[in-house]
């Protein structure tokens, strides 16, 4: 009990000290929570001798040698002078920095301010400033009206280039083609008229080489390999690496009766050494068929000769046209075909001539698209164009159809496949859990309805669908 009222002691009697005046000790009961006054004169304090030092933060009171029976010393005789607390510091810190704050703001005050010249605006050069900043937010304005109008433009373009590119009614009106003046008017005028109906442009041309017809493409649009489609491009003229010849079977049989079908060619190549010729013969069914009837009259007309022994008088005989061996026209056209790597195309009559040509310049206008189309398609390994594979009813009718693709898988073995996996899913599932033999013992099919026959698919046919829907060989030709 004595030690827990000593330890409280201390902040006691700095309370008792602060609002009562000094006295002398009285005596002290150690029960109460107070030590009495003291009414002894300040010199009666505790010899020096008898202070113990103290830390900041701890005031002693009494020294090592008091008992703890004793009555503790005066509140007078404490020292006070080294328990100054940093609090005290601190305090006094802040004064001092509260005053030079003051004395700083007071001469602030009291220093002349020095007032800054008033910069009058004229109302003229405000306005034109105001202006200027409207024309320039005008012009901000139409630049982004603009470029929002130019990528509509620009992705207009390029679903326009990108439309059906593969329809030669529409790539054909990238086509201009050049009409020699040395062609049949015949033919001319019918062609003419065509190429105007499918808006196809056409011009006369002066050939360097007799009835020649040479192509041009106005390029608008390149494929873009990275976006993977057409994109537009600067409209440029480009020239067509093919070119017609027209010509009738008299100029042909001419060529092939004098032996001038080299200087012919020579002639040609020197003019287009790097085209694709095509070859329009008009007229040489007719011309084989007259000739034909030529070598049958003179062959009748020596049998009659022979017969008669007396020539009637004054009748005169019609001259009779002379036959041309057919074997020499078409052995320069075989030439013409092997040694020229020339395309030939017969035709009866003009308006036919006119027709073919335009369905080559059709044709002609499509192969840069279709050779893009085979190159994206170039791992299918078959032909993906429209028509070529046969589409079904339904989605089983299609699956059949599909297992008819395959080579020796007729419509029974499909028909039976599909009995016994209604879906690809399936098919490939059972192909991989069973095996190559999965499919060894499924019966074939009789007939649509679902009837079987005794016989079974086989293990080569098994062997086969195993590895066509569960190989991953991109270069494999099994289908």
């Amino acid at each position: 009990m004595r030690a827990a009222a000593t330890s409280r002691v201390p902040s006691t009697t700095l309370a008792r000290d602060r609002t009562h005046p000094r006295g002398t000790v009285a005596a002290w009961d150690p029960i109460s929570s107070s030590a009495p006054y003291s009414s002894a004169p300040p010199e009666a304090t505790v010899a020096p001798s008898n202070r113990l030092p103290r830390s900041p933060s701890v005031i002693s009171i009494g020294d090592s040698s008091a008992s703890s029976d004793g009555d503790l010393p005066a509140i007078d005789n404490f020292d006070l002078s080294q328990g100054r607390s940093s609090y005290h510091d601190y305090l006094s810190t802040t004064a001092q920095k509260k005053a030079r704050s003051a004395n700083n703001s007071k001469r602030k005050a009291s220093a002349p301010k020095q007032s800054k010249p008033r910069q009058t605006i004229d109302p003229g050069q405000r306005a034109a400033a105001k202006a200027l900043e409207k024309e320039q937010k005008r012009q901000q304005r139409e630049r982004e009206k603009e470029e929002r109008q130019r990528q509509r433009d620009v992705a207009a373009a390029i679903v326009e280039v990108n439309k059906a590119k593969g329809n030669r009614k529409v790539s054909s009106k990238e086509m201009i083609i050049d009409i020699p003046l040395s062609l049949q008017p015949a033919v001319k005028v019918q062609l003419e008229t065509l190429l105007d109906g499918l808006e196809i442009q056409h011009r006369d041309h002066d050939s360097p080489v007799h009835n020649v017809i040479k192509w041009r493409r106005k390029v608008n649009s390149k494929f873009d390999d990275e976006s993977g489609q057409w994109v537009p491009m600067p409209l440029r003229i480009e020239n067509e690496e093919h070119a017609l010849v027209f010509m009738t079977a008299e100029d042909m049989v001419q060529l092939a009766v004098d032996d001038g079908l080299a200087d012919h060619m020579t002639s040609v190549r020197s003019h287009y050494p790097k085209e694709k010729l095509i070859y329009v013969l008009q007229g040489v069914t007719a011309w084989t068929r007259k000739n034909r009837n030529i070598r049958n009259r003179q062959f009748a007309a020596g049998v009659r000769s022979q017969s008669e022994s007396q020539v009637t008088t004054g009748r005169r005989r019609a001259e009779q046209a002379e036959y041309i061996d057919e074997d020499m026209v078409e052995d320069a056209m075989l030439r013409l075909q092997v040694e020229h790597d020339v395309l030939i195309h017969h035709t009866a009559i003009p308006l036919e001539t006119a027709q073919w040509i335009s369905i080559f310049t059709q044709n002609i206008s499509t192969i840069p698209y279709k050779k893009q189309k085979d190159e994206d398609t170039a791992g299918a390994r078959f032909c993906m164009d429209s028509g070529q594979v046969r589409t079904g009813e339904n989605t089983q009718d299609t699956y059949v159809r599909m297992l008819q693709e395959i080579f020796r898988v007729t419509a029974p073995i499909a028909y039976g496949v599909a009995s016994e996996f209604e879906t690809v899913t399936k098919l490939v599932e059972g192909l991989e859990t069973k095996g190559p033999t999965a499919l060894e013992q499924v019966r074939k099919s009789a007939n649509k309805d679902g009837a079987f026959s005794d016989r079974a698919i086989g293990q080569a046919v098994s062997r086969r669908l195993y590895k066509i829907f569960t190989g991953t060989d991109e270069t494999s030709t099994d289908v």
